[in-house]
């Protein structure tokens, strides 16, 4: 008997703090529990701006200080997405990478031939088209399938307002 394949053998989550990339590694460790493989994430930490050899300059300790805080950020978000894997039954392995946001997203997981990167979309109200510039530059230049896991508060407000609409439609007929 011929065994079935899975469509999804390397999955990849994009995140970060945010409450989006959470809902992103949530999904990706259901979406691997269900196929039953393990998980990875990728975290990208865009490079220090160019002004920040003045603060190495003028101020070393401060400098050190930084990049000491973002090491322990990272190193506390791998350890929390580590530990929600273990707690779903899943191997997560965090990895941290150094690169614009956007392309680091799109580099990993062609270096690591994945098959699914979930990413979480956020909502930006002030900052709509770099939302979508993301998603965009994502959607034509991501090497595998990509899933865009929507807030969930977004997903019931849309979800009220649906009912709402098909509650006004029945009322009027």
């Amino acid at each position: 008997m011929k065994e079935a394949s899975t469509p999804f053998r390397k999955i990849i989550v994009a995140y970060d703090d945010s409450p989006a990339a959470r809902e992103a590694l949530d999904a990706g460790i259901e979406l691997c529990r269900l196929v039953g493989t393990s998980l990875e994430t990728i975290t990208v930490i865009e490079p220090p701006p160019v002004y920040s050899g003045l603060v190495i300059a003028i101020a070393p300790e401060a400098a050190r200080d930084l990049e000491t805080g973002r090491e322990r950020r990272c190193r506390e978000m791998m350890e929390f997405a580590v530990a929600e894997g273990r707690r779903h039954g899943i191997g997560v392995t965090g990895h941290v990478l150094e690169a614009g946001e956007v392309d680091g997203v799109i580099s990993f997981p062609r270096a690591q031939e994945a098959d699914l990167l979930v990413i979480g979309l956020r909502q930006h109200n002030s900052d709509v088209a770099r939302l979508w510039s993301t998603v965009s530059r994502l959607e034509q230049d991501a090497p595998c399938t990509f899933l865009a896991i929507r807030p969930l508060a977004q997903r019931a407000a849309d979800e009220y307002v649906a009912d709402r609409d098909q509650n006004q439609m029945e009322a009027r007929a």
